[in-house]
């Protein structure tokens, strides 16, 4: 058999190192969404409605799942009406015009005609200072009542569990008639229009990067897509040399999955 020249393999043997010289080494790492929330609620209760599918899109203030409210309700009902009621505060506003009325014209015949006498004069003032100190009492009932009403609906709010981001709901853990406990994981809510790839690279490849650098990554399953450096953290980890970095890339048509792998050449 004919020998090979050697320059003839020296050639090859360069072309196969080529393409790692001019495009660098991968790194792989693993897609992680933009957001992601374990949804609870903040009170007891047993669900009664369940208003999302797992799959579902929502967007911020999207109402997912409500517990059972009726006594909620009534107390909030309750104490909205006990507020709204000012009767209290405008009988005391009224007795004290009409005693302001009377003491000034009390005070008038004392100084002018002495038809009056000074006790008469100041049982009025005292009858005045009394009545100013009852309304000012009822202002601050209805400062209190009008506190305790919003304790009252903040609690009947807290029956109802709404979406925090837009997303998708990637798992329900509770079905109607269910008991959950406060904080008890009841769904799950991804935001899915960006993903973040993160990996971990070499301290020399992370001092030839900076934030806002626009990068190709490759992702299983879907191809290259456009990146752009959103993290690069400003220490090594001791016991390897690497640093973390991550990758924002667009996801506007849901088709990169989180927990996928993804490649970028460096």
């Amino acid at each position: 058999m004919a020998r090979l020249p050697l320059a003839f393999i020296c050639t090859f043997l360069f072309g196969l190192l080529l393409p790692s010289a001019a495009y660098g080494v991968q790194f792989e790492g693993v897609v992680y969404p933009l957001e992601e929330r374990e949804m609870a609620f903040t009170a007891d209760g047993r669900v009664v409605e369940v208003l999302v599918d797992e799959g579902s899109a929502v967007e911020p203030g999207t109402l997912m799942m409500r517990l059972e409210h009726n006594v909620q309700d009534m107390e909030s009902a309750r104490r909205e009406t006990i507020w709204q009621d000012r009767s209290g505060v405008e009988t005391h506003r009224a007795r004290l015009a009409i005693l302001d009325a009377q003491y000034q014209t009390l005070e008038r015949l004392f100084s002018q005609t002495g038809s009056v006498s000074e006790d008469e004069l100041n049982g009025m003032r005292l009858e005045r200072l009394q009545t100013r100190g009852q309304l000012d009492s009822s202002k601050v009932q209805e400062k209190i009542e009008h506190y305790e009403f919003r304790l009252a609906a903040e609690a009947l709010e807290q029956r109802k569990l709404y979406a925090p981001l837009a997303g998708v709901v990637t798992k329900v853990e509770k079905k109607a008639g269910e008991w959950v406990s406060a904080g008890e994981t009841v769904a799950h809510l991804v935001d899915l229009r960006s993903v973040i790839v993160k990996l971990n690279v070499p301290d020399p490849t992370a001092r030839n990067l900076q934030l806002a650098q626009s990068l190709e990554v490759a992702v299983d399953g879907v191809g290259m897509r456009a990146g752009s450096v959103t993290f690069l953290s400003p220490v090594a980890d001791p016991a390897s040399g690497l640093v973390r970095l991550h990758i924002t890339v667009e996801n506007a048509d849901l088709a990169i999955r989180p927990g996928t792998r993804a490649r970028v050449a460096l």
